[in-house]
């Protein structure tokens, strides 16, 4: 038993950060309905990188969280967008965002992969989720400030808007056009 409490427990630490996109070809059409193709992007950070991202989500990055995947959206030749994932820790598990940037590197929608949440509903729910629109890197994403949570799944609304702006801030950092 103290076995199984011990890898349940590991667990719950490592998956905070590394977020797999499941469902590319189903999300892309969501997402972005002309969209043809896409591109995988992976990239690590350097020291400085870290620092700076660390202290504008005021927090330290996950021990996994070594490289990032930012996956370019086309539609044939011309780049529209850009799909960055994130997993966070919300109040019964493992919240995997999804989150779509326009050309301008704003948010143009926001989908929920995975969760366990009592308020999925709520959670899944373009009321809440479309709250992150429009919004880019220089924009506060906050609960209660910016973003209205759902009641009685306060942890998780601060789960999501957390990947929402981390995800911002990682991807301004390290965007492939350097």
């Amino acid at each position: 038993m103290k076995k199984l409490f011990l890898f349940l427990l590991i667990s719950e630490i490592i998956f905070a950060g590394i977020c797999v996109w499941r469902n590319p070809d189903k999300d892309i059409k969501k997402l972005f309905p002309k969209a043809t193709s896409y591109k995988s992007i992976i990239r690590r950070y350097n020291k400085e990188e870290k620092e700076k991202i660390e202290k504008l989500i005021n927090k330290e990055l996950d021990p996994d969280e070594t490289e990032f995947t930012f996956y370019q959206i086309f539609m044939n030749k011309k780049r529209i967008g850009t799909v960055l994932t994130h997993t966070e820790k919300g109040q019964y598990g493992a919240i995997e965002v999804v989150i779509g940037l326009d050309s301008l590197n704003k948010v143009q929608k926001v989908l929920i992969q995975r969760e366990r949440e009592i308020k999925s509903e709520e959670l899944r729910s373009e009321k809440f989720l479309n709250q992150f629109i429009n919004k880019s890197f220089k924009d506060t994403i906050e609960i209660n400030k910016t973003i209205k949570p759902i009641k009685g799944a306060e942890k998780a609304s601060k789960a999501v808007a957390f990947s929402v702006k981390k995800m911002l801030i990682v991807y301004e950092i390290l965007k492939e056009e350097r």
